[in-house]
C-alpha cells in the first residue's frame, strides 16, 4: 500500500524533473511514511515514484519493481490479493523472483499476458508500469475504483498521481465551469470529472496506455464494468446464501493476508459484523476492533459494543463531538483534494487515526449496499416513482414539454415525461440542492434547468438498461456513488491516518457470484417490503444471533443539531462571508432562506451546508 505519481515531460531537465518528483511523492507521504523510491530517464522524459506503507515483505518490496531484464518496472498502490498463487504460477512458468511482494507479480504477469493480466488479480490497485521495449506506461485502476488515480495530459506532457495534489503542485488549474452546480447537488463528482478543468480520474475497471513519444494522448480502455443484463441463474435462497457464505469467507481470509497486525472497522450495521464475524473465526485469538459514534441517539457506539461482544473482541472506541469536528475541517479537506459531500469522512478519519496505534491494516464493510441491495428505503422509493414515470413516458411524444416558472404539478408531471429513465433516475440520486422538487430552494431558475440536462448527460454516460429496475439503480451506484464517493472518502481517510483499509465485499469473485443472484434476493418485492440484502442476513444467520438485526446507519454524524447548536456561527461566519466563493454561484437571498429553513425545522438540508463549509475551506486553501 503507498502512493504513487509521476509524469512524461522530456523538456525538464534531469535535476529538475528529480526535484519535481520529488515534491510530488513529499506531498503524499501521509500515503506512504515507510520509505520512497523513484525512476527517472532523461532520454523518454519519464519520471515515476512512490510512497511505501509496508503491509507485505516489510524488508523487501522497495519500489519501482523490475522484471529480470529491467525492461518492465512497476509503481503500485494497492494490494493483490491473490499474489501468493500468482507467485506460485508464475514462478512454474519460469519467472524468477527476487522478492515477497505482491507487487512483483504484476511485472512478470504483464510480461505473461499484457492487458490481459488484469482479469487475472484479485485485489485493490492503482499502478504505473513502464513498458520499455514498447517506450509505453500501462496504467490501470481496479475494478471497482478502490484506489484512486488522477492525470492530466496535453501541450506534449502527461502526469498521474494517487491525490489530486500531485498535480498541483504547478499552481490550480482552471476549476471547471459546472462542477459546484453538480457538486452541490449530488456531493460528487461523476467519473472522471474533478473540479478542476483539465484534470481527470481515471474510471474503476479502466486501464491506459500512453506512448511516451506522444505523452498528451493517451488511450483508455475498459477492463471491466459491473453488468446485470443477463438473466439471474440463482433464484433460490438456500443455494445462494451457501454460496455467498463460501464466497465471503475465502474473500476475507484473503484479504486477512498481510505480515502487520489487521483489525475490522466496526459500525453497529450488518456489513461490518459479517466482516468482523469471518475474520475472527478465519484469524483466531482475538480480533481488535475499532469504531466512533456520538453523544446521540443515532451513535454507533452501542451497537458496535454489542457486536465486540458477541466476538469478544478486543475493542477500542471514541466518542466525537461538535469541537472535535469543527478541529477536523481543515484536515478533512486536506487529505480529500476536493471537496465530497460526505460527512461520514470525519468519523473514518478519527476511527482510522484511533486504530493506527494499534493495527496498520483495517477490514470495513463497503460495497455490500451496493452489491445487495441495501439501500432499501431509498431504492424502493425511486423504483416505485420510476415505474409510474415509465406510464406517462409513453405519451411524452404527444404532450408539450415543461415550460419556466413555479414547479407545479403539472410542469413536474410533464418533465417526468420527457426526462429519460436514466435522466430520472440520476435525478433522483440529488441530495443537496435543489432539495424537495416540490419546493427546490437555493438555486434559481436557470439553474434548475440547466440542472435537468445534467442529469440527462451523465445518464447517456453512466446508466444501462439492466435485466430489472433494481439491478439497474444497483448498477448506478456502483459506477458512481461507491469509487466517487464512498471509496474516496474510505482512501482518503484512511491513508490520511496512513492506515490500509480493504473491503472483502468487493472482492471481484464475490461481485461475480452477486451479479448472478436475483433481485428478489436481494430487496423484498412490494408489498412486502423490509430490510434489503436479504441474501446477505441469511449467510449470516448462523453467525448473528436473533434479535441482533439493527438498523442500517453509516456512521450518521448529527450535523443538524450541531450546526444549529454550537458550530452555527462558523457555518454564517463562512458560508455567507462577503468573500464566500459559493456566493460566485448562488443567490444569497435564496442561500439564506434555505439556511432559515434549516434553523426553523422545516428542511433537513444541515448535508448542504456541510458540503458549501468543504466547499468554502478547499476554495481557501487553493
Amino acid at each position: 500500500m503507498c502512493g504513487i505519481a509521476g509524469f512524461v515531460d522530456k523538456s525538464l531537465p534531469g535535476p529538475e524533473a528529480k526535484a519535481r518528483l520529488e515534491a510530488m511523492l513529499a506531498a503524499i507521504i501521509h500515503r506512504g511514511p515507510d520509505g520512497s523510491g523513484t525512476y527517472l530517464s532523461e532520454t523518454t522524459g519519464l519520471a515515476m515514484g512512490m510512497r511505501r506503507l509496508s503491509i507485505i515483505d516489510l524488508a523487501g518490496g522497495r519500489q519501482p519493481i523490475w522484471n529480470e531484464d529491467k525492461t518492465v518496472g512497476v509503481v503500485f498502490n494497492g494490494e493483490i490479493y491473490n499474489y501468493v498463487e500468482l507467485t506460485r504460477e508464475l514462478a512454474a512458468a519460469g519467472h524468477r523472483f527476487e522478492t515477497h511482494t505482491d507487487t512483483e507479480v504484476l511485472v512478470h504477469l504483464y510480461e505473461t499476458c499484457g492487458a490481459a493480466m488484469l482479469s487475472r488479480l484479485r485485489g485493490m490497485f492503482a499502478f504505473a508500469l513502464f513498458d520499455s521495449r514498447e517506450n509505453r506506461l500501462f496504467i490501470a485502476r481496479d475494478h471497482f475504483g478502490q484506489k484512486p488515480l488522477y492525470y492530466s495530459a496535453g501541450n506534449g506532457r502527461f502526469a498521474f498521481g494517487s491525490e489530486l495534489k500531485c498535480l498541483l503542485l504547478r499552481g490550480a488549474p482552471e476549476i471547471a465551469p459546472d462542477a459546484f452546480l453538480d457538486y452541490i447537488s449530488w456531493f460528487s463528482l461523476p467519473p472522471p470529472r474533478t473540479h478542476f478543468k483539465d484534470i481527470f480520474k481515471l474510471l474503476a475497471g479502466s486501464y491506459m496506455t500512453v506512448a511516451l513519444d506522444r505523452p498528451d494522448t493517451p488511450s483508455i480502455h475498459r477492463f471491466w464494468s459491473y453488468d446485470l443484463e443477463t438473466p439471474a441463474e440463482l433464484e433460490e435462497m438456500d443455494e445462494a446464501a451457501a454460496l455467498l457464505d463460501d464466497a465471503l469467507h475465502d474473500s476475507v481470509k484473503l484479504h486477512l493476508r498481510a505480515d502487520v497486525p489487521v483489525g475490522v472497522l466496526l459500525s453497529s450495521g450488518l456489513d461490518s459484523r459479517c466482516i468482523a464475524a469471518y475474520a475472527q473465526e478465519i484469524q483466531g485469538g482475538r480480533l481488535s476492533t475499532f469504531s466512533v459514534g456520538f453523544a446521540d441517539k443515532e451513535s454507533e457506539l452501542e451497537g458496535a459494543a454489542e457486536t465486540a461482544r458477541e466476538i469478544n473482541s478486543r475493542h477500542f472506541a471514541l466518542e466525537l463531538d461538535a469541537a472535535d469536528f469543527s478541529a477536523s475541517i481543515d484536515r478533512i479537506v486536506s487529505h480529500l483534494d476536493e471537496p465530497i459531500g460526505d460527512a461520514a469522512a470525519f468519523a473514518v478519519l478519527r476511527v482510522c487515526e484511533l486504530a493506527r496505534d494499534h493495527v496498520k491494516v483495517l477490514l470495513s464493510g463497503e460495497g455490500a449496499d451496493e452489491l445487495f441491495g441495501g439501500y432499501a428505503g431509498r431504492y424502493a422509493g425511486m423504483m416505485h416513482t420510476l415505474e409510474r414515470s415509465d406510464k406517462i413516458r409513453r405519451f411524452g411524444a404527444l404532450l408539450p414539454k415543461p415550460g419556466g416558472g413555479p414547479p407545479s404539478r403539472k410542469q413536474r408531471l410533464l418533465a417526468r415525461a420527457h426526462a429519460s429513465r436514466g435522466g430520472e433516475a440520476i435525478s433522483l440520486r440529488i441530495e443537496g440542492f435543489p432539495g424537495d422538487v416540490r419546493v427546490p430552494r437555493g438555486l434559481r431558475e436557470d439553474q434548475l434547468r440547466r440542472l435537468a440536462g445534467r442529469g440527462e448527460l451523465f445518464a447517456a454516460a453512466l446508466y444501462r438498461r439492466q435485466r430489472d429496475l433494481l439491478s439497474e439503480l444497483l448498477r448506478l451506484d456502483i459506477e458512481w456513488q461507491l469509487p466517487e464517493s464512498l471509496l474516496q472518502k474510505a482512501d482518503k481517510m484512511s491513508m490520511g491516518a496512513s492506515i490500509e483499509l480493504r473491503t472483502p465485499f468487493l472482492d471481484v469473485e464475490v461481485a461475480r457470484l452477486a451479479a448472478r443472484i436475483g433481485s428478489n434476493l436481494k430487496l423484498p418485492k412490494p408489498p412486502k417490503g423490509g430490510p434489503g440484502k436479504r441474501v446477505l442476513r441469511k449467510c449470516l444467520a448462523k453467525r448473528v444471533p436473533e434479535g441482533m438485526d439493527r438498523p442500517k446507519k453509516g456512521f450518521p454524524v448529527p450535523l443538524a443539531g450541531w450546526f444549529t447548536g454550537p458550530l452555527r456561527p462558523r457555518i454564517e461566519e463562512e458560508v455567507f462571508s462577503p468573500n464566500a466563493a459559493c456566493m460566485e454561484h448562488l443567490d444569497r437571498g435564496l442561500l439564506r432562506q434555505a439556511w432559515e429553513d434549516v434553523l426553523a425545522g422545516r428542511w433537513d438540508g444541515a448535508r448542504v451546508f456541510y458540503a458549501l463549509l468543504l466547499y468554502e475551506v478547499w476554495r481557501r486553501k487553493l
